[in-house]
């Protein structure tokens, strides 16, 4: 088998172990709306979506988005290979033993979430999840390195991003990785501004070498097999060609109070989602230009960065569901 051969066998085998890492979100269409619109942002690279919890009898369904998101925690704090060792005890042990187990793993997921979010001063926010779910579901980008479980290992500092995600692009012949970012304000422009701060910190050389560093170090987590890690792992070499073809994608998450959700409350319930749905492209289209500018101020201009901004009656609420859902400290 020549060289290129030899790399084209090993680009289908890691493109074919990444869709077996994929889930299915189906479940999650009742509770979750995409926006579809033509808007654009005149910064190359830059993708803009909008998603929003759905409608039932003309009010959003913010509680019931919390209880569908909470039965992912698990998948998104814990390493994959622990969930899979539960998972294959299925049929191998009593029904009761087998619930027990995955209960067990529910609550640890939450008290690893609760620690690891104290360990980095952080609220736990409920847009880290949500990130999550959009990454894997959307962008087909099964997530690759579980960041909950090593943030509380005080003497790992893990800041940066807030997930790392990965896909293999068959199309392009590269390796894309995700690096996320989560911000959740009641104002949508301290969100950009947060945001766009936190992913130019996020890019500094140093910073990307710590978040390479910690794919690295705890890859064999990541649920593929030995030929897949190691075909990943020529992406973060900078001695191998693969590296070149490596490339990395921000995502990023901007929670907002949005006043639509108050001025359709007088509006018919069976008219809610189409009037909803006019406010809401109206907003993107008078956001797209502010974010723009935000990125051109700090000169991020071509960096690939798929946005998923997530509109709330109220950020707050957002929170405080999540929180009292998942047991958090009043």
């Amino acid at each position: 088998m020549t060289a290129i051969e030899n790399a084209e066998y090993e680009a289908l085998d890691l493109e074919v172990a990444l869709a077996g890492l994929r889930r299915d979100y189906s479940k999650l269409l009742p509770r979750l709306r995409a926006l579809e619109h033509t808007v654009q942002c005149e910064c190359e690279g830059v993708v803009l979506r909008l998603h929003f919890p759905a409608f039932r009898q003309g009010k959003a369904t913010v509680h019931e988005l919390v209880d569908a998101v909470v039965h992912f925690l698990t998948s998104f704090a814990l390493p994959r290979s622990d969930v899979k060792a539960v998972d294959d005890l299925y049929g191998k042990v009593s029904v009761d033993d087998f619930k027990f187990k995955i209960s067990q793993l529910s609550e640890s997921a939450k008290a690893l979430f609760k620690r690891a979010n104290e360990a980095t001063n952080r609220s736990g926010e409920a847009g880290e999840l949500l990130l999550y779910l959009l990454t894997e579901w959307v962008l087909d980008a099964p997530q690759l390195v579980a960041k909950m479980s090593l943030k509380t290992n005080r003497e790992m500092p893990v800041h940066g991003s807030d997930g790392i995600h990965v896909r293999y692009s068959a199309e392009q012949s590269r390796l894309l990785l995700y690096w996320g970012e989560s911000k959740l304000y009641s104002d949508v422009g301290d969100a950009i501004a947060a945001a766009i701060s936190s992913i130019t910190d996020a890019l500094e050389p140093a910073k990307m070498q710590h978040e390479i560093e910690l794919v690295q170090r705890n890859i064999d987590f990541s649920g593929l097999n030995d030929a897949s890690k190691s075909a990943i792992l020529k992406y973060l070499d900078p001695y191998d060609d693969a590296y070149n073809e490596r490339h990395d994608v921000t995502t990023c998450l901007l929670g907002f109070n949005f006043d639509a959700f108050q001025a359709l409350a007088s509006t018919q319930p069976e008219k809610t989602d189409a009037e909803f749905v006019k406010l809401a492209e109206a907003k993107l289209k008078d956001l797209a230009p502010k974010l723009a500018q935000t990125i051109k101020a700090a000169n991020l201009v071509n960096r690939p960065i798929e946005i998923f901004f997530f509109p709330v009656p109220s950020v707050q609420e957002l929170r405080d569901l999540f929180q009292a859902k998942i047991g958090w400290k009043s």
